[in-house]
Parts: structure tokens; sequence; C-alpha cells
């Protein structure tokens, strides 16, 4: 084959990769991130996602199979919940009493196993960031420091 038929079916190859057939749609898009999402557990992102691919679905914002794809989640959400809680609770219990009486090392301890059992929890997150600010400026008392420190 000559070099100029190369180029010439080159040519065509990428005109035909390039074209619009071929380009991923935002339906598409929205379900691949629902699915990673999803599949990092990360639930609110991926109910997100799936509401933003039904608004885009070629069947309509009640495409069955986006529909059955958010009860899912949901079910998949209940059911975490349902196994942390328990845990997650009892943690934030133990931290919050050791936070209020000024035990911060074990405060943010328990703060952190909470934190485990919800990942980017922002009560836990926050007062971990608390709890660590006043052992920072302990020599300070009352709220002159609690000031400085994140806030809800």
């Amino acid at each position: 084959m000559s070099r100029k038929n190369l180029v010439a079916i080159a040519l065509l190859f990428s005109l035909c990769t390039a074209s619009p057939a071929f380009a991923e749609t935002a339906y598409q898009r929205w379900l691949r991130m629902a699915v990673a999402a999803r599949s990092r557990g990360n639930y609110d992102a991926a109910l997100t996602y799936y509401q933003r691919a039904a608004d885009e679905s070629p069947n309509g914002p009640n495409d069955p199979d986006i529909n059955t794809a958010i009860f899912e989640v949901l079910t998949e959400r209940l059911q975490s919940f349902q196994t942390t809680a328990p845990n997650y609770v009892r943690y934030i219990r133990i931290a919050d009493e050791a936070y209020y009486n000024g035990e911060y090392d074990t405060a943010i301890q328990n703060y952190r196993m909470a934190l485990r059992q919800r990942p980017r929890d922002r009560y836990a997150t926050i007062r971990i960031q608390q709890a660590e600010c006043i052992k920072k400026n302990r020599p300070a008392t009352g709220s002159q420091f609690r000031v400085m420190c994140p806030r809800f």
C-alpha cells in the first residue's frame, strides 16, 4: 500500500472516531459517573449523578432503568447506615462526652473512629478540628480561644 493510501486511511479513521456518533453523550457521562460513585460507596454523589442522567435520558425523566438504579442506591445507602449507625453513634457519644470534659485526645480518637464508620461526616470532621485547635491554644481560657477555632 502506498504512503498516500495509508494517510488517507488514517485520516478517514480519525474522522470516523471524532464523529459525534462515537462521542460520549451527557446521559452516558452521568451514568458512568453514577456507577463510579456508587462503587466507591459515595451514595449521595451517585444519586445526584443518576438524577442528572435521568434529566438527559432519551426515555425522559421517568426512565425505568434510572429509577431502578436510584432505588437500588437508596437501598444500599440505607443498609450502609443501618450497619454503621450503632458504632457511629457510640463513638460520637463517647467523643462528645470527652470533648465537654476537656479530654481532647480521647475525643479526637473517638471522632476518628466515627469517621471510619462514616467517611466525610461533617460533624466528626469539624469536632476533630475544634478539639485540635483547643488543644493547641490551651493556655488561653474560656471563649477567648474557642472563637478562633472552626465552627459549624
